[in-house]
C-alpha cells in the first residue's frame, strides 16, 4: 500500500509559511509526493492524498480524477474548519464530492464548524489526523529572554483570546514583559506583497527559542495548530489556551494568562522561577501520540477497516 500526496500544479508552496501543506508536510509524513499533471494512470494500490492548497482552477480536474479512478482512496486533506469558508472554491469542492464513494476526508483538526458538517456529509469517510511532531526539530537553548512572545493573526473574529491578550498587552505598562511578533502575511495568496518578515518556517523555531515563554490560542474552535508543536520544538513554556484535543493533564501544564486576572496572572509568570519540567512533559507527550509512525499507523489502520 503506497500513499502519494498531490500538489497543486499553481501553488507557489515556496512561499508557504509553515510546513503545514505542501512538499514540507509530505516530507514530515513520510510520503513521496507529486504534482497533479502528474498523476495520470493511478496503480490500483496507490492511495492518494490530496494537499488543501489547490487552485480554483484545478478543482474540475481533481474531481474528474476521483471519479475516473474508483477503486482508490482519495484522502481530501482539509485545514481551517471555520464558516468563514463557507464560499470557497475547496470547501464546495469537497461538499460536492461528499457522496462519491471512493472520497474520504482528511483533517489535521478536530471537526468543528463547517469541518463539522462536511463530516457529517462524509459520514465514516473522514478521519483526523493531526500535524506530526519530529523530534529532530527540538532546540535547547541555554538562555531565554524572560518575556511571552505573542506572535500569530489578530483576527478578532477568529482567535479572539489571542486578540484580548494583545489588546492588554498593548495598553499597559506589562508591554516591558511581552514581545509581539507579527504575522508575516500570506505571500502564496499575493505573491507580488511578498512576507511581511523571514522569520517563517526553521526560522520561526529558532526565534522562539529565545524566548522563555510563548502564547498560544486554539482560535475560536479550539484547534490543535502546528504553533503548538513549534512551541515544544522551540523549548518554550506554554502559556494560554491549550486545544481541546490534548487530554486534562497536558492541558494543565499550560501558565494562565487571563483577561480577568490579566496583571496578577503576568506578574506571575514572569516573577516565578518556572522551571522547564512541563516542557518535558509536553514535548514526551508529542512524541509519543504524534510521531510520523503512530500517525500513518493510524492512516494505515483507518485505511485496512475501510477496504
Amino acid at each position: 500500500m503506497d500513499i502519494l500526496y498531490v500538489l497543486s500544479d499553481i501553488i507557489n508552496y515556496n512561499l508557504l509559511i509553515c510546513d503545514d501543506a505542501g512538499p514540507g508536510y509530505a516530507l514530515s509524513m513520510g510520503w513521496k509526493y507529486t504534482y497533479l499533471h502528474k498523476l495520470k494512470l493511478l496503480d490500483t494500490k496507490s492511495v492518494i492524498i490530496i494537499d488543501n492548497r489547490m487552485a480554483v482552477t484545478e478543482i474540475d480536474r481533481l474531481k474528474n480524477m476521483i471519479i475516473e479512478n474508483p477503486n482508490n482512496m482519495f484522502f481530501l486533506k482539509i485545514v481551517d474548519p471555520y464558516y468563514d469558508n463557507t464560499i470557497h472554491h475547496y470547501y464546495r469542492f469537497l461538499s460536492g464530492v461528499s457522496s462519491v464513494k471512493n472520497a474520504y476526508l482528511l483533517s489535521v483538526y478536530e471537526a468543528q464548524e463547517l469541518a463539522a458538517e462536511l463530516k457529517y456529509k462524509f459520514k465514516h469517510r473522514y478521519i483526523h489526523l493531526p500535524y506530526p511532531y519530529l523530534k529532530g526539530k527540538e532546540i535547547n537553548t541555554a538562555s531565554k529572554k524572560n518575556k511571552i512572545l505573542i506572535s500569530g493573526s489578530l483576527n478578532k473574529h477568529i482567535y479572539p483570546y489571542r486578540y484580548g491578550i494583545w489588546i492588554k498587552v498593548t495598553r499597559s505598562i506589562t508591554r516591558l514583559f511581552f514581545s509581539i511578533l507579527k504575522h508575516p502575511g500570506y505571500a502564496e495568496l499575493n505573491s507580488d506583497k511578498g512576507h511581511l518578515h523571514m522569520i517563517i518556517k526553521d526560522n520561526f523555531v529558532k526565534y522562539l527559542s529565545t524566548f522563555k515563554y510563548m502564547l498560544l490560542c486554539p482560535s475560536r474552535c479550539g484547534i490543535e495548530f502546528l504553533k503548538f508543536n513549534e512551541c515544544a520544538y522551540a523549548g518554550c513554556i506554554p502559556v494560554g489556551e491549550a486545544p481541546d484535543s490534548y487530554p486534562q493533564e497536558i492541558k494543565q501544564l499550560f501558565l494562565p494568562l487571563r483577561s480577568s486576572h490579566f496583571l496578577s496572572d503576568t506578574l506571575k509568570i514572569i516573577s516565578k522561577q518556572h522551571n522547564f519540567d512541563n516542557l518535558l512533559i509536553l514535548r514526551h507527550f508529542l512524541h509519543q501520540t504524534r510521531q510520523p509512525d503512530v500517525l500513518n499507523k493510524v492512516v494505515k489502520d483507518f485505511i485496512n477497516s475501510s477496504l
